[in-house]
C-alpha cells in the first residue's frame, strides 16, 4: 500500500498572543510566541500548553488530521491579577507587639474597629480567649475561570507583653469547583486586605 508523504509526515505552525507565551508539547518546554509541530506517520496529536504572565493558560489537543497550516492560540487577559498583589502577607501569622499604653481592653476595641473597615461582621470575636475571625469572603472572576477567597484570623500570646498573631488567608480555586472543594493557597492578596495588617501596626504597635 502507498503512503503519501503528507499522510506520513505534516507541519503544523503554532502562533500565540501574547508573543511573548511559552509554549509546551507533551508537558516539554519547546520555546516562545511560534513552534512547528512535527508530525510522524505515528503522532495522531500533541497536547500543547500556552502560558503567559498575567493571562490565562490554555491547554489544548492538536490533531494531525487539523486542516489548518497555522493554528493561533490567544490568550485571555487575567482578570484577577489586576485585583490582587503578590504578597509576603499572605497564609503567615504576624505577630504585633502591643505598645505601652494600650491594655487589653483599649486592643481589642482598635483591633474590631480596623476588621469593620475590611469586612462587614466577624464570624467569631471572644475577647475572653482573645480570638477573633471573619467568614470567608469570595471574589470570583468569570474570565480568568477562578475565585479567590480570604479570611482574617486574629488571636491574642504572650511575647513579653501583650501580643497578637494576625493571618490573612488567601485561597484560590476553579470558579465552577462545589462550596469547600477544591481551594488551595494563593500567594496573591485582594488588593483591598493588603493595608490590614499595616493599618493594625500603626494602630496598636510599638513604634
Amino acid at each position: 500500500m502507498f503512503f503519501s508523504y503528507e499522510a506520513q509526515a505534516k507541519k503544523i505552525k503554532i502562533v500565540t498572543t501574547p508573543a511573548e507565551a511559552k509554549i509546551y508539547v507533551d508537558g516539554n518546554y519547546v520555546g516562545d510566541g511560534v513552534y512547528f509541530l512535527n508530525f510522524t506517520r505515528k503522532d495522531d496529536f500533541f497536547m500543547v500548553k500556552v502560558e503567559a504572565p498575567g493571562f490565562v493558560e490554555k491547554e489544548m489537543r492538536i490533531y494531525k488530521h487539523d486542516t489548518r497550516k497555522t493554528i493561533p492560540i490567544d490568550l485571555r487577559e487575567d482578570e484577577s491579577i489586576a485585583a490582587t498583589v503578590e504578597s509576603a502577607l499572605a497564609n503567615k501569622y504576624f505577630t504585633i507587639n502591643v505598645r505601652e499604653g494600650v491594655d487589653e481592653s483599649m486592643a481589642w476595641k482598635l483591633l474590631t474597629q480596623v476588621m469593620l473597615n475590611y469586612f462587614d461582621e466577624m464570624k467569631t470575636s471572644d475577647k475572653a480567649s482573645g480570638f477573633m475571625n471573619t467568614d470567608w469572603e469570595t471574589d470570583k472572576f468569570p474570565k480568568a475561570g477562578k475565585k479567590i477567597r480570604t479570611m482574617v484570623q486574629i488571636k491574642e500570646i504572650t511575647n513579653d507583653g501583650l501580643a497578637y498573631q494576625i493571618k490573612i488567608s488567601s485561597e484560590v480555586a476553579d470558579i465552577n469547583s462545589p462550596g469547600e472543594h477544591g481551594f488551595k493557597p494563593c500567594d496573591r492578596l485582594i488588593k483591598r486586605y493588603e493595608p490590614l495588617i499595616n493599618e493594625m501596626q500603626q494602630r496598636l504597635g510599638k513604634n
